[in-house]
C-alpha cells in the first residue's frame, strides 16, 4: 500500500527522549570562550511521486561543481511536471526559482520563478511543469534555489529524467510492499520465490543481509523488531525496465531491560516485466545507534551491538585512551579516568531530525595521545554549525584537559561530498608537527595546520605511480608520470616528512606495488623488456620484485629465471604477484600466479574491536578493552567548541589539467576513483554499478540492455594483403561515423589503435577496454556502437549486433557477417584476452 507523505521528524517523539537520556553528570573545565554548535537551520526538500515521498534533497550554501551531482534521479510525472515538499523548519521562505541545467552544468536551458506557492508554518508544497526543451529519456539536473531571510540562497540538486514508459509507480509499490512484508513471516511467504537463498548468504549477523540469506535472516530471525519511522526512499537510477532504490528507516528493539534504536538501509535493484516483478539485487543493513549513556558495558567491553561494518578505533602509545567512531559519532575514552566523551556529532537529544541524521560526512580520527588529546577530520556535508550547508573538511583538535573542540583548519570544497570523502579516504595524515597531508585530486598537499598554509607535495599521481601504506604513514611516487618512464621512487615518511630516492640501475626502471605494514614493496624491470601492446598501452615485465624499509634498506627480492611480474597485490600477510614466463622467441605467456608472505606480525593493539555470537541477536560489535570499566563511577563529557575570531579557512590550488578520471557508483554511491577506463568497467561490471566520467557522462551502465540489437549500417568488408583486417575494421568504424581515414598507411607508420581513433573522432572518447567481458561490452552494441575485438593470431573483427543466443560479427578475414553463439564468442574472446576497443559519442 502507498505511504503517504509524513510531516516532521523521521522518527517517532518516543524514538528522541528512550536514546538520549538527560545525564546528570557537568562537563568540567569549559572555558567562557566556548559554545555549542549551531543548529541546523536549512528546509529540507523532497519529492511526491504519486504519493511516494522520495528523494530527500538538502540545502548548499553556494552553487556546487555539478558534474557528479548524482545523490538521487527524479522522474518527472506525466506533463513533465514535479512535485516538491518544503519542510521549512520555521524558515520563511520569500522567493522559489528553479534552473535546468545538461548534466555537466555548462548548458542552462530553463530559469523560471515559481509565483503559485502557498507556505504554511511547517511546509511549502509546489508543483510545476518543465518547459518542452527537453528529450525523453535524458538526464538532466533541476537545481532549485530557496530565498529565505536568514540564508540569501539555498540550493537543492536532483537528476531528472521525463521517462517514455518506466513504471516508476510499480516500482515504488514492489520495494515498500517487500521491505513492509519482511516485518510479517506469514505475509513474507511470498517473497521467497525473489530471495536467491545459497551458501554466498552469511546468515550469522544481522548487520549486513542480501538476497542470499536465508529466508529467516531477510525476516529479522527471531528478533522482536519494531518499526519506529516511516520509510525515506531514495531513486538512485531508472531504466525502462530496471531501478535502483535505496530505503531508509529507523527500528527499536528491547534489549538488557532497555530499548536500542537502529538505522536500516535497503538496496534494491529489480526489473519489471508485464508478467512480473525480478529481484536483481538486494542488501540491508543495520546498526545500532549507541547510547554511552545506557547499560553499554561489560567487565572491560564496550557493547557497540549490532553494526554492518568495521568500527574505526585509535588508541594512544599506551593503550590507556581510545577513540572510535560509531554511529557516525566520535567517541573517546580514557581508562585512567574513567571518562566517556562524545567528541563529535551532529545529532543530539537536542538535534535529532532528518536534517542531523543525513551521512553525508564521515569522521576520521588522526591523532591519540595519552593525555586523550584526540585530532580527527570531519569530512562531506556539513548538516549544522558554522558551516552548515557546505561541502568541506574541518580538522579538529579536543583538548582533554579543558574538555573543548577546537576547530584548527577549514578547507571548503565545491565538489559532492560522495566525491571529497572518497578522496581523502585515500590518504589523510597528520604528524607531532600539525602537518596534515590529505590526497586530493591526484595530488598530495601537505597542510600546516599551526601556521594555516599549505603546499603541494606532489602531483599528477595515477593509479599505477604512487601508493600508500594502509596506516597512512608511508607513501611512495613515481618522479615521473610515465609508468614506464620510472628512473627513481621517492618513499617519503609523513611522521617526520623525510624523503628517501631510489634510484633505478642503468638501463632499469622502477614501479611501485604497494606496501607491507610500512615495508615498501617496489618491482624492477629493465627497459628493454618493456613493450607496447595493440592499443598502445604500456606492458612492463618486473624481472625482479624487492621490499625494502626505509632505513634498513632491502629486506627480500623475488626473482626467478624466465619469470616477469606485472603486477602484485597485498592481501593481509602476503603480496599476490600476476606473472608472466617468457618464452624461447621473447614472446610472454600467463602463468600461474605466486605469493610472498611474511612471517612477521605487526604490533597488536592493546584495545581491539572484536564481534562476539549472542543468542538470537547474532553477532555483535564490542570494543575489549585493557582494563575493566567501573560503569557507576564513568563520567560523561560533552566537549564544547571553542570560539575564535576571523576565519581559519584553507584554499587547496585548483588542477587546471589532470589524468582523465573515471568514477565507479555501486549501491549507495562513489564506490572507487579510477584513471583507467578499463578497471573503472570491470569493477562497475562485478558490483552491477556504473562508470560516469569527469563530465558527469555515463561511460557505462549495468543492465537497461535490449534483448537483441544489430547495427544494420555495417556490412561485410574483406580483407586483403594492401589492407588487414585491423585496417579493415578501423575504416568500418571510422566511416559508420562519417570519418574517412586510410588506417592501413596510419597503422604502417607506427600508430596505435587507440591514436588513429582517438586523432580521426573529435566527438568521441575512446575506450580501451581489455580484460573487461564479452557480456559487459556489448552495453555499447546496445547503443549503436560497434566494438573492435584484437585477436589472439592479430588479426580483428567487429561486434555489430547480439540476441539472447548469440553474438554478431564483422569478420574481414571472410568478408561477412554472420552469428557466433553467446558461449562460443565468450570462449573465443576470452582466448585472446578480452582486448576490447570502443567508444562513446560526447551526447551519449
Amino acid at each position: 500500500m502507498k505511504k503517504a507523505i509524513i510531516k516532521g521528524s523521521i522518527v517517532v517523539i518516543v524514538f528522541f527522549a528512550a536514546l538520549f537520556i538527560v545525564s546528570g553528570v557537568m562537563n568540567k573545565g569549559n572555558t567562557d570562550m566556548t559554545t555549542e554548535m549551531g543548529k541546523a537551520t536549512y528546509p529540507v526538500v523532497s519529492v511526491n511521486y504519486g504519493g511516494f515521498r522520495i528523494n530527500t534533497m538538502h540545502g548548499y550554501h553556494d552553487a556546487m561543481d555539478v558534474t557528479q551531482m548524482r545523490e538521487c534521479l527524479t522522474p518527472l510525472a506525466y506533463g513533465r511536471k514535479i512535485n516538491l515538499v518544503i519542510e521549512t523548519y520555521g524558515n520563511r521562505i520569500n522567493g522559489v526559482r528553479f534552473e535546468i541545467r545538461s548534466v555537466d552544468g555548462s548548458r542552462l536551458i530553463e530559469d523560471t520563478v515559481i509565483e503559485d506557492y502557498e507556505q504554511s508554518e511547517e511546509e511549502i508544497s509546489l508543483s510545476f511543469g518543465i518547459k518542452d526543451l527537453i528529450e525523453n529519456n535524458q538526464e538532466y539536473l533541476l537545481v532549485l534555489i530557496l530565498d529565505t531571510d536568514a540564508q540569501k540562497e539555498i540550493r537543492y540538486y536532483t537528476r531528472i529524467i521525463n521517462p517514455e514508459e518506466y513504471y516508476v509507480a510499480d516500482k515504488l509499490e514492489y520495494i515498500t510492499d517487500f521491505s513492509n512484508k519482511t516485518f510479517d513471516k506469514e505475509a513474507a511467504k511470498e517473497l521467497t520465490k525473489y530471495l536467491e537463498s545459497n551458501a554466498d548468504g552469511d546468515n550469522t549477523t544481522f548487520g549486513k543481509v542480501n538476497i542470499h540469506s536465508s529466508f529467516q535472516q531477510v525476516t529479522w530471525g527471531d528478533l522482536d523488531i519494531t518499526r519506529e519511522s516511516s520509510p525515506s526512499i531514495t531513486i538512485k537510477d531508472l531504466g525502462a525496465e530496471t531501478g535502483n532504490f535505496v530505503m531508509e528507516y529507523y527500528v527499536s528493539m528491547p534489549y538488557g531491560g532497555e530499548t536500542n534504536y537502529y538505522r536500516v538501509k535497503e538496496y534494491y535493484r529489480i526489473r519489471y516485466t508485464a508478467d512480473r516483478m525480478y529481484l536483481l539485487d538486494y542488501e540491508r543493513t543495520m546498526d545500532q545507534l549507541f547510547d554511552e549513556k545506557g547499560n553499554a558495558y561489560a567487565n572491560n567491553k564496550i557493547m557497540l551491538g549490532i553494526t554492518s561494518g568495521e568500527t574505526p578505533i585509535k588508541e594512544s602509545d599506551g593503550g590507556n585512551v581510545a577513540a572510535f567512531v560509531t554511529g557516525n559519532r566520535l567517541y573517546s575514552y580514557n581508562l585512567t579516568d574513567n571518562k566517556m566523551a562524545l567528541l563529535f556529532s551532529f545529532y543530539d537529544k537536542e538535534n535529532f531530525d532528518e536534517r542531523t541524521l543525513y551521512d553525508g560526512h564521515k569522521i576520521k580520527i588522526l591523532n591519540v595521545d595519552e593525555g586523550g588529546n584526540v585530532t580527527f577530520l570531519v569530512y562531506g556535508y556539513m548538516n549544522r554549525g558554522r558551516h552548515e550547508g557546505y561541502v568541506g573538511i574541518s580538522v579538529y583538535f579536543y583538548d582533554s584537559t579543558v574538555n573543548t573542540v577546537e576547530e584548527m583548519i577549514y578547507i571548503p570544497c565545491k565538489k559532492p561530498q560522495a566525491l571529497l570523502t572518497k578522496e581523502v579516504d585515500q590518504l589523510a595524515y597528520i604528524n607531532k608537527n600539525g602537518m596534515l597531508y590529505l590526497m586530493w585530486e591526484n595530488q598530495i598537499y601537505g597542510i600546516d595546520t599551526i601556521r594555516r598554509s599549505c603546499k603541494v607535495v606532489v602531483e599528477d599521481l595515477t593509479e599505477e605511480n604512487y601508493k600508500v601504506s594502509d596506516s597512512n604513514r608511508m607513501v611512495v611516487w613515481q618522479q615521473s608520470k610515465d609508468a614506464s618512464d620510472g628512473r627513481e621512487l621517492v618513499l617519503m615518511n609523513l611522521i617526520t616528512g623525510n624523503q628517501k630516492t631510489i634510484q633505478a640501475g642503468v638501463g632499469e626502471r622502477l614501479i611501485p606495488i604497494g606496501f607491507m605494514e610500512e615495508d615498501l614493496i617496489y618491482g624492477i624491470a629493465k627497459e628493454s623488456d618493456i613493450q607496447k601492446d595493440y592499443a598502445g598501452n604500456v606492458v612492463i615485465p618486473m624481472y625482479c620484485v624487492r621490499i625494502e624499509n626505509e632505513t634498513t634498506g632491502v629486506l627480500m627480492e623475488y626473482q626467478q629465471e624466465d619469470i616477469y611480474v606485472t603486477s602484485g597485490e597485498v592481501e593481509g600477510n602476503q603480496i599476490i604477484l600476476t606473472r608472466l614466463k617468457r618464452q624461447e622467441d621473447g614472446t610472454y605467456t600467463q602463468t600461474a600466479d605466486d605469493q610472498i608472505m611474511n612471517a612477521e606480525s605487526s604490533l597488536e593493539s592493546k584495545n581491539t574491536i572484536e564481534t562476539a555470537a549472542v543468542d538470537k541477536y547474532e553477532k555483535l560489535t564490542q570494543i575489549a578493552l585493557k582494563s575493566k570499566i567501573d560503569k557507576d563511577s564513568m563520567l560523561h563529557l560533552t566537549p564544547k567548541e571553542v570560539l575564535f575570531e576571523g576565519g581559519r579557512s584553507i584554499s587547496l590550488s585548483s588542477v587546471s589539467e589532470q589524468t582523465e578520471i573515471y568514477y565507479v557508483y555501486g549501491k549507495y554511491g562513489i564506490e572507487t576513483i579510477c584513471t583507467h577506463e578499463a578497471m573503472a568497467v570491470k569493477l562497475a561490471d562485478s558490483i552491477s554499478g556504473s562508470v560516469v566520467a569527469e563530465d558527469g557522462s555515463y561511460i557505462w551502465k549495468k543492465g537497461n540492455r535490449s534483448l537483441r540489437n544489430q547495427i544494420m549500417a555495417i556490412q561485410g568488408e574483406q580483407a586483403s594483403e594492401e589492407k588487414n583486417s585491423l585496417a579493415v575494421c578501423l575504416n568500418t568504424m571510422l566511416s559508420y561515423e562519417g570519418v574517412v581515414r586510410n588506417s592501413e598507411y596510419m597503422l604502417g607508420r607506427g600508430d596505435s589503435v587507440i591514436s588513429i581513433l582517438q586523432e580521426s573522432m573529435e566527438n568521441a572518447r575512446v575506450l580501451d577496454l581489455k580484460g573487461c567481458t564479452l557480456d559487459a561490452v556489448l552495453y555499447y552494441v546496445n547503443k549503436d556502437i560497434p566494438v573492435l575485438a584484437m585477436m589472439e593470431d592479430g588479426s580483428a573483427v567487429l561486434i555489430i549486433g547480439f540476441n539472447e543466443k548469440n553474438t554478431v560479427v564483422m569478420n574481414p578475414e571472410t568478408g561477412t557477417v554472420y552469428k557466433v553463439g553467446m558461449n562460443d564468442s565468450t570462449e573465443w574472446f576470452e582466448k585472446s584476452g578480452n582486448r576490447f576497443i570502443t567508444y562513446v559519442r560526447n551526447e551519449d
